[in-house]
């Protein structure tokens, strides 16, 4: 075969290479495609960060915000009262306003005494800003009582109507 039926082959394949891969790219762009949140309406909660202060646990770390965080929560507890009525889950949701109208944070969970049944707490906030971090607890004697938080879920409600959730993995 000639030099210049050798380019010619090679050519040819390296345009059948592009079409195939084009057209992988394009069939993975599209069922990707329904993988994407909308976050584009008035009103996205972005992160949702729980953390859980266990009994007799002393959290180390060479990461100072780790260990920060069991510190700031213990901070001003002096007698066993105290440090237990701290003992619990702690849900720290980041949320955005666009519209910045009247708003309630919801938090539905579950215990891991209670199984399936739904327990929920709820803050007010009367004047959103842009961006917003509102702090849920389960601590006390609910979490002395009725154990440990195993699933949950965040959500923003405006006008008796849910406009965004967030919610953890074992969430039904």
């Amino acid at each position: 075969m000639s030099k210049s039926g050798k380019a010619t082959l090679f050519s040819q394949r390296m345009i059948q290479l592009s079409k195939s891969l084009l057209a992988v790219l394009l069939v993975a762009t599209l069922s990707l495609s329904g993988c994407v949140t909308d976050a584009e309406g008035p009103v996205a909660i972005t992160k949702v960060n729980p953390y859980h202060l266990q009994p007799g646990v002393n959290v180390v770390s060479e990461d100072e915000m780790i260990v920060h965080e069991q510190r700031r929560l213990l901070h001003g507890a002096i007698d066993v009262a105290d440090y237990t009525e701290r003992y619990g889950n702690y849900f720290t949701v980041f949320w955005e306003s666009k519209d910045r109208v009247p708003a309630t944070v919801k938090l539905e969970y579950c215990h891991a005494t209670t199984g399936p049944k739904v327990y929920s707490k709820e803050v007010r906030i009367e004047k959103p800003k842009k961006k917003n971090v509102t702090e849920l607890h389960v601590i006390g004697e609910e979490y002395q009582t009725l154990g440990k938080v195993t699933q949950w879920r965040a959500s923003v409600v405006e006008n008796g109507s849910e406009v965004a959730e967030y919610k953890s993995f074992l969430w039904r």
